[in-house]
């Protein structure tokens, strides 16, 4: 799976080795924190955070990919 980078997209994590990545994008809420299985090509889940909580979306994605 080619992961592309978006206009809103601000942060992704690939682990190659897992199968996974973890896209950072900014939406209207604040910023959505989404887990992809990379090889299936399919969402497993999407968490929420506030405008304010920019740096914890990051760290989140982050350590949702393992990296």
């Amino acid at each position: 799976m080619i992961i592309s980078q978006v206009s809103n997209q601000v942060a992704t994590f690939v682990n190659v080795l897992d199968g996974i990545a973890s896209l950072v994008t900014k939406v209207s809420k604040g910023y959505a924190v989404t887990l992809i299985d990379t090889d299936a090509e399919q969402i497993v889940g999407t968490k929420i955070y506030p405008p304010a909580m920019f740096d914890q979306a990051v760290a989140y994605a982050k350590k949702l990919a393992n990296t």
